[in-house]
């Protein structure tokens, strides 16, 4: 499920080409008066949706920075296409004659190119309202300002805004404004990388995820064959307990070790509420005999237990309890400043790691991406939503595959909407796979 926020009229696009695709069922939609009341709306929708899309960058904003959501969040971006109607409209309604504006929201980069491709000189007035250290002003009052000052000192002719708040009290004050509006090719396509996020969200939740138990210290079990055989019983219904909790299998390995079979979706949710302060799944209840405990998530249930060994020889080292996931993040009950990584030593990833350019870890995570794909036809955006990155550095990604001899390209995808063609590659899975060996 997408949850959409967003104002009325935003919202009600969103809806519109969502029906249009087919997947109304698919979204859920909560909508808002003014951006600072998205925070709360996230929250509201946090636990029924895989990816939560906001119509505009502010309410993103404010979102992230109000902290951590277990869905995923992105946003409509205002696109040149966006731009380019919001110019025309004004064309026609100026008799052809373009005035000079003030911008907000869309990035500096966007709108100088957008006005060189139709030969006239760009607006030199231009409030970016995000930079890469976050929200660039302390709520929309100072936008409305900075539009009302350069239209009343005589900068500008018109105000250009995407915010539907601006809009609004800029025309109450007798401004000229418009609104620059999300085309539907522009919402189209964010909606599709949000669906298609939410699959590979829903694929992830599903893998296998184990928790190995094993008791320790040489007496964890009484001499006495009663006593033992009683603490046993006890020992395997509180597990049993536990599993069920899981939505799991338990499994007895030997007399000190046990293992609970789950998903990586349940692991993650116990994360969440340990994070969160509340008692969670990570900590066994019921048990007085000592034992470690390590979790571990992978695409077999081989790869699964492996990776909950490692967790449970780091949980001896620390401590504490340790969650160790496939592309090698360590996720501790103890919250650490800086996040904790395993190092890989596997020769078969080391040696084509060095091949591609990457960390032994990133080969890892890009193995994981690939195996989500359809390697006949992997786009830098597909694989940019599979992998977590931005499409540029899913770029390089495949030109690291093409240049090592395990990727070519295959021609070029043409979207219906927005933007330009993208090259289409074939990765040679069966290459890769033999060249990382055994070690995979």
């Amino acid at each position: 499920m997408i949850g959409i926020i967003g104002p009325e009229d935003s919202i009600q696009l969103v809806l519109e080409v969502a029906a249009g695709e087919g997947r109304a069922q698919d979204v859920t939609a909560r909508t808002y008066t003014r951006p600072e009341e998205a925070p709360a709306l996230a929250r509201e929708l946090d636990d029924l949706c895989q990816v939560l899309l906001f119509t505009g960058h502010i309410p993103y904003a404010f979102a992230a920075d109000a902290g951590p959501l277990r869905a995923e969040i992105d946003f409509v971006a205002h696109a040149g296409i966006d731009l380019y109607r919001t110019l025309s409209r004004m064309l026609i309604a100026n008799g052809g004659r373009l005035p000079t504006v003030s911008v907000d929201t869309i990035e500096v980069a966007t709108v100088r190119e957008t006005y060189h491709d139709i030969d006239v000189e760009p607006p030199t007035e231009i409030r970016p309202i995000v930079d890469s250290t976050g929200l660039l002003f302390s709520g929309l009052d100072e936008i409305t300002a900075y539009h009302r000052e350069r239209y009343e000192s005589g900068a500008v002719q018109a105000c250009l805004t995407c915010l539907g708040a601006v809009h609004r009290e800029l025309s109450a004050a007798g401004v000229p404004v418009w609104r620059v509006e999300h085309t539907r090719a522009s919402v189209r396509d964010a909606l599709r990388r949000a669906w298609l996020a939410a699959e590979v969200r829903q694929s992830r939740a599903t893998q296998i995820a184990v928790m190995l138990i094993q008791l320790t210290g040489q007496n964890a079990l009484p001499r006495d064959p009663y006593q033992a055989e009683r603490m046993r019983l006890r020992l395997r219904e509180a597990l049993l307990e536990h599993a069920e909790r899981m939505r799991g299998r338990l499994t007895t390995l030997d007399d000190s070790t046990f293992l609970v079979t789950t998903t990586r979706g349940t692991v993650e949710s116990a994360i969440a509420r340990h994070r969160a302060g509340h008692a969670s799944l990570l900590t066994l209840r019921g048990i007085d005999t000592p034992h470690a405990v390590g979790f571990g998530a992978g695409t077999t249930i081989a790869a699964a237990e492996d990776n909950a060994r490692k967790a449970l020889t780091l949980g001896r080292q620390s401590g504490h309890t340790q969650v160790v996931f496939p592309d090698g993040e360590v996720y501790s009950s103890r919250e650490t400043a800086v996040p904790q990584r395993l190092r890989e030593t596997a020769p078969g990833v080391l040696r084509v790691s060095e091949q591609l350019r990457l960390g032994p870890l990133s080969t890892r995570r890009l193995l994981e991406a690939l195996h989500q794909m359809d390697p006949g036809e992997v786009t830098a955006r597909g694989l940019a939503d599979a992998y977590g990155v931005e499409t540029r550095s899913a770029r390089r990604l495949l030109n690291a595959l093409r240049a090592a001899g395990f990727a070519e390209e295959a021609g070029l995808h043409v979207s219906t909407g927005a933007g330009r063609p993208q090259t289409v590659y074939r990765v040679a899975m069966q290459r890769l796979v033999e060249a990382l060996g055994s070690d995979t």
